[in-house]
C-alpha cells in the first residue's frame, strides 16, 4: 500500500491497478482503495506470464543490472537496500530507451499530462486508510491493534467502521450517513472511569409523556 501511495503521489491516480493472483493483491483493503480513487483492478491469469509481459522484462532487466551486483554486506539495513532500488528505478526511468524513439520512460509518461489525473495531498491520505469494523465496549472503549481508543459515550455497545493510517497515527469513526471522519484519541483510563454518561434516550417527549 505504501508503494501504491508513493506512485499516486508522484504520477497520478492510474485507471487500472493490475495484479497478478497473489494473496497481498486480493483483500478487501485494496479494494476499498481503488474505490475511493474511482480506479479499478485486474487480476492477470494464473501461469500466464506473457499477460504482463512489461512487467516480466522490466523485473528480468533490474535482476540482470541491479540485483546481480548486490553485495549483502554494502548495506547496513532494509533503508539502506531500498534506497538503492528507489536509485536503479529512478536512473531507469530518465534513462532513453530505444523502443521509446530516445525518449526516456518518464518522458514518454508524462508527455500525456492531459490524460493523468491527479489528487491532493489529504484525499490520497485519506484514501489510502485502512478500514477495520469493531464494537464499542459499555465503557465507550474500542480496540485496534491491541490499543484502547475511547469514543463518545453515544456509541456504547455499537459496532463502528473505522479508519485509520497505517502507522496507526491517525483514527476516525466513519459517519454511516455523511462518511465524514472524526477523530479518536487514545483511552486514558482515570479519565474514562469519571465520565458522566448520559442515558441515551430513544424516543422523545419528557417523563410525564413517556408514563
Amino acid at each position: 500500500m505504501s508503494v501504491m501511495k508513493y506512485a499516486v503521489i508522484c504520477s497520478g491516480v492510474p485507471k487500472l491497478f493490475s495484479f497478478d493472483q497473489g494473496k497481498p493483491y486480493k483483500n478487501k483493503q485494496m479494494e476499498l482503495l481503488v474505490s475511493r480513487i474511482s480506479s479499478s483492478l485486474n487480476f492477470t491469469a494464473p501461469y500466464s506470464p506473457t499477460s504482463k509481459a512489461k512487467l516480466e522484462r522490466f523485473f528480468y532487466t533490474m535482476k540482470s543490472r541491479w540485483m546481480s551486483g548486490l553485495k549483502a554486506s554494502d548495506f547496513k539495513s532494509l533503508d539502506e537496500l531500498r534506497a538503492s532500488l528507489f536509485k536503479y528505478v529512478d536512473e531507469y526511468n530518465k534513462t532513453p530507451h530505444s523502443s521509446l524513439e530516445g525518449m526516456s520512460p518518464e518522458h514518454r509518461f508524462f508527455e500525456d499530462s492531459s490524460r493523468i489525473r491527479r489528487l491532493d495531498d489529504e484525499a490520497i491520505d485519506r484514501s489510502f486508510l485502512l478500514e477495520e469494523e469493531r464494537r464499542v465496549t459499555a465503557d465507550s472503549v474500542v480496540t485496534l491493534n491491541k490499543v484502547l481508543y475511547e469514543v463518545h459515550y453515544r456509541f456504547a455497545n455499537q459496532r463502528l467502521t473505522l479508519r485509520y493510517a497505517p502507522d496507526v497515527s491517525q483514527v476516525f469513526i466513519v459517519d454511516k450517513f455523511t462518511n465524514e471522519l472524526t477523530p479518536i484519541k487514545l483511552l486514558k483510563k482515570q479519565e474514562n472511569a469519571h465520565v458522566k454518561r448520559e442515558k441515551v434516550r430513544l424516543t422523545g417527549g419528557d417523563e410525564d409523556e413517556l408514563s
